[in-house]
């Protein structure tokens, strides 16, 4: 952990990158807090795209302690309890006790010393943020001005007295509410269990069953791994490929895991019916960790290897048996992890359609018969099936094959063993958690009670999503939210109808579309049948019933292959805090648990529920009308209901977009614009409708709109997750969303007397906007 730790360090406090300039551009300035930093007749100059600043006037204006040694060409400094030291010429410095590597070296220009100014400067504590239509870099301390850091601003005090638990590595946003959903019903199940409601044979009672088989850890321990024994040696006394494939509908029956994975979603020419998709496997680490340009990527796969390792000896693995089988089966995820998507394939939604008959199937491989495959794993066999990812099985006899056996058999059991291992004792619980927490810098296990929760909700999720929706959101608060809906939906209907740049056909397919759009408010109005279908028996092992359950899921899923498409069903629970938006179905998904303060509250004021869920759900219906969601029409269908004309501004205005965010900086980096442009263009479009309802109210209160904005934003992050999400997170980090976000609406400029000069300033000219 520490050395990952280190490498984290050393990318968070990276000199200024920003970009080149010509001696003919316009000249650069530092503020700090408004005001303009004067650095007499040496200004600042930037070198390789990093900033370097003369160093008496910076460390004087943060009023930093100046130390020089001059044998050594040191330079230290320090103030309230931080303490930073560089040496001339040396990209080697030390931030806060601990080693950094700087971009840029300290230098003497004309006999004036410089140094990196965003090492200086965070160290120390400032933020440092780019503006770049007015050449601007603006320092703000951490008592910022609304018009200098909004988000830090609104957020200062729940920033300043939030501490990370060791057992969290996110607080925070829908994080918060995930809790406060995972704490309610942990304790309603407690409650449930004491009262014997497992002494009735009805959903909720069978759920309460799984959950005393898994509260029961005590006998967990005592079974050790008894439970997964059998499937083990199943997966042992199988010696080939052509073995395999003997075994292959046994296998999947079991769950084991295999090269594979299915997917059933609407054909996006046809979207009125489900087809049959399939991809690649998912490993544990995105696929960057399997690449030379992670830095982290041998750390962290070591520790998975590892973990592995560990978790084979517990099931009776000598030490150089399970080390091989782990070595193996990580080496045969990196083979195949070359071919899976990348976080930006994963926003391409069109991509996953590649539709292929069975003859066209079976030519993808000569190692395997893939429509033998398919056949046996479904009980089916499809017209078509859609390859998600095509490369990955145009290349699956490399990595496939007879001579690769070995490696494959071992993956296959390594990662049996890893998925089964949150089924187990709580020792196999916290060996398979190892990676999860390396990667996110989580010292501490979380408590029992939340293992058992997920353990739970993993088999029983909508189950105890309809008794969560039902119980704590009520009638009065799911009318009240379908009436904001209904009202925003009218509103975007004025904003396409008074659009300057459609024409007026591609205005009418977009309106189509939007009053077709599907709207699931809460939690649904029936239970599935399947699940009365779910029966735990107590005399057997929790393990043994979690593979029947899953086996029942799995089943009820793939038995909608080639069948008709049914747009009211949820694909959400309603105990999962979040909103989504599925364009190959139309639908807007707002579950139960994401309508709780500081989102929503019928007791808070109208313009505070419209800048929290009402922009979360302007943001789900923007999703209708962004890169992905464009491409579909009004049942899911994937057909250009845009005039040719239409689509090319369309796309120019979406390309302003990446080219804003690219520019945004965070953490030593810059905004992917390109993989997060869907969310992006779903943030702006969306806080912008949720404004025009909010304007409406009789008492608008737009301090009150923009202030709830930044609070369901809030967030603290370990800086490991912060770096994990800057890499596969088709989100930008909270921050961004507040601040880039509310900068590009005018209103917020009026609002809070924002001027040019001012860090959270954006010229009108550089503002984007498509709805």
């Amino acid at each position: 952990m520490k050395k990952m730790s280190a490498v984290i360090l050393s990318l968070s406090l990276l000199a200024t990158v920003f970009p080149s300039v010509h001696a003919a551009d316009k000249a650069l300035s530092v503020w700090l807090n408004g005001e303009e930093i004067q650095f007499s007749q040496s200004e600042p100059v930037l070198e390789n795209g990093v900033t370097l600043v003369p160093m008496r006037p910076i460390l004087e204006k943060l009023d930093v302690q100046l130390n020089w040694d001059e044998a050594s060409r040191t330079v230290s400094g320090a103030k309230d309890g931080l303490s930073l030291s560089l040496q001339i010429g040396s990209t080697d410095a030390i931030a806060n006790g601990q080693a950094v590597k700087l971009e840029v070296a300290p230098k003497l220009i004309q006999n004036v010393t410089y140094l990196p100014l965003r090492f200086v400067a965070e160290t120390i504590g400032y933020q440092v943020a780019w503006n770049q239509s007015l050449r601007k870099v603006n320092l703000i301390s951490k008592q910022a001005r609304l018009q200098d850091d909004f988000y830090e601003a609104v957020n200062a005090k729940w920033l300043e007295s939030t501490q990370l638990p060791a057992d969290k590595v996110i607080a925070g946003g829908f994080s918060d509410l995930g809790d406060t959903v995972q704490k309610q019903l942990s304790k309603d199940m407690a409650k449930m269990a004491a009262d014997g409601r497992d002494r009735t044979d009805d959903e909720i009672g069978n759920m309460i069953k799984f959950y005393k088989l898994a509260a029961d850890r005590e006998t967990l321990s005592k079974q050790g791994y008894e439970a997964i024994k059998p499937d083990i040696e199943k997966i042992k006394s199988i010696n080939s490929l052509a073995d395999f494939a003997k075994n292959q509908k046994d296998l999947y029956d079991r769950g084991l895991s295999l090269p594979f994975t299915f997917a059933i979603l609407s054909d996006m020419k046809d979207a009125n019916k489900e087809i049959l998709y399939m991809n690649s496997p998912k490993p544990p680490l995105d696929k960057s960790f399997f690449t030379s340009e992670n830095p982290q990527g041998p750390v962290l796969l070591g520790v998975y290897k590892n973990m592995l390792a560990e978790l084979l000896t517990m099931v009776g693995e000598t030490k150089e048996d399970a080390d091989r089988i782990a070595g193996e089966a990580v080496d045969f995820e990196k083979e195949y992890a070359q071919f899976i998507m990348s976080a930006e394939d994963q926003t391409k939604v069109e991509t996953f359609y590649n539709p292929k008959t069975m003859e066209e199937l079976k030519g993808y491989s000569k190692n395997i018969d893939l429509e033998q495959f398919v056949v046996d794993a479904t009980g089916k066999k499809p017209k078509t099936v859609s390859l998600m990812k095509l490369d990955y099985f145009e290349n699956l006899d490399k990595f496939i094959n007879e001579k690769n056996w070995e490696k494959i058999k071992s993956w296959t059991y390594a990662t049996f063993v890893l998925k089964s291992a949150s089924m187990l004792s709580d020792e196999f619980v916290e060996k398979s958690t190892q990676l999860g927490r390396a990667l996110g810098g989580q010292d501490k296990m979380p408590p029992t009670e939340e293992t058992v929760y997920h353990i739970v909700n993993a088999a029983f999720q909508d189950v105890a999503g309809d008794y969560y929706g039902r119980t704590y959101l009520g009638e009065e608060a799911k009318q009240d939210v379908k009436h904001m809906v209904e009202n925003m939906i009218g509103i975007y209907k004025k904003k396409l109808l008074n659009n300057d740049w459609l024409s007026e056909s591609t205005k009418q397919g977009a309106i189509k579309k939007l009053d077709n759009i599907n709207i699931q408010i809460g939690y649904p109005d029936k239970l599935s049948d399947m699940y009365a279908s779910f029966k735990v028996d107590e005399n057997k092992s929790l393990y043994e019933n979690h593979t029947v359950i899953q086996a029942i899921l799995n089943k009820n899923d793939l038995a909608k292959m080639d069948q008709p498409m049914d747009r009211n069903e949820w694909t959400i629970s309603a105990n999962t805090a979040n909103a989504t938006y599925r364009p190959l179905a139309n639908t807007v998904s707002l579950p139960a648990a994401a309508l709780q303060a500081p989102f929503y509250d019928k007791n808070q004021s109208a313009s505070w529920n419209y800048g929290g869920i009402g922009a979360i759900i302007g943001h789900e219906l923007s999703h209708a009308f962004d890169t992905n969601g464009s491409k579909y029409d009004e049942v899911g269908n994937r057909v250009d209901w845009w005039t040719a004309e239409d689509y090319k501004k369309f796309e120019e205005k979406a390309k302003a977009f990446v080219d804003q965010y690219n520019k945004v900086e965070y953490m030593g980096q810059t905004i992917n614009g390109q993989r997060t442009v869907p969310e992006n263009i779903a943030d702006i479009g969306g806080i912008k409708v949720a404004l025009e309802a909010a304007k409406q109210l009789p008492d608008a209160n737009l301090k009150d709109f923009y202030q709830s904005w930044a609070t369901v934003f809030r967030q603290k992050v370990r800086p490991e997750i912060a770096q994990l999400l800057l890499i596969i997170d088709p989100n930008p980090p909270s921050k961004v969303r507040v601040n880039t976000v509310i900068a590009n609406t005018d209103d917020f400029y009026s609002t809070f007397d924002v001027k040019e000069g001012d860090a959270m300033y954006m010229a009108p000219e550089d503002r984007v906007s498509i709805w």
